[in-house]
């Protein structure tokens, strides 16, 4: 596996559209079935609950489901990282709320291999451990080069 790279972090949030604030349209003829789905989850608040005794579950048995799922469909790890940072998915990337971090309490590293784009995100807390996520980004889901803006305390990855 090739070594880290160390990815520069943009500042400019003029680079940044409002993602954030996006409606999705889902009425006429025109809306694509993922969408529909899309919003029927997360409108459908009894789906939490089973939600929260699945992944109760799955670590009670040593997450080994969730490990295998991650090898076969790496889209999912990357799903599961993000909602356990209380970030969010976008079609284009992700973003993540990094309150009370500063600029210089985190890296954001990144290399290739011959089907993803691993990504590793650490974090220093003053005395204690670094945290870190790794995760990867299939290189057939990228329309851009990755990049990476930190604006108001949440890190932007776009790609």
């Amino acid at each position: 596996m090739a070594s880290w790279e160390n990815m520069d972090i943009n500042l400019d949030s003029d680079l940044i559209g409002e993602i954030e604030d996006e409606f999705i349209d889902t009425t006429g003829l025109t809306i694509s079935p993922e969408s529909l789905h899309s919003e029927f989850h997360s409108t459908a608040l009894h789906l939490t609950e089973v939600e929260m005794r699945h992944k109760q579950v799955l670590v009670t048995a040593g997450m080994i489901p969730e490990e295998h799922v991650s090898t076969i469909e790496p889209g999912m790890s990357l799903k599961w990282m993000v909602e356990e940072l209380n970030g969010r998915m976008n079609p284009d990337g992700l973003s993540i709320p990094l309150m009370g971090v500063d600029l210089g309490d985190f890296q954001v590293l990144f290399n290739n291999d011959e089907r993803h784009i691993n990504v590793k995100l650490s974090i220093k807390d003053g005395q204690t451990e670094t945290f870190e996520r790794t995760f990867n980004i299939p290189k057939e889901s990228m329309k851009n080069e990755i990049s990476a803006h930190f604006i108001n305390n949440r890190l932007y990855l776009r790609w």
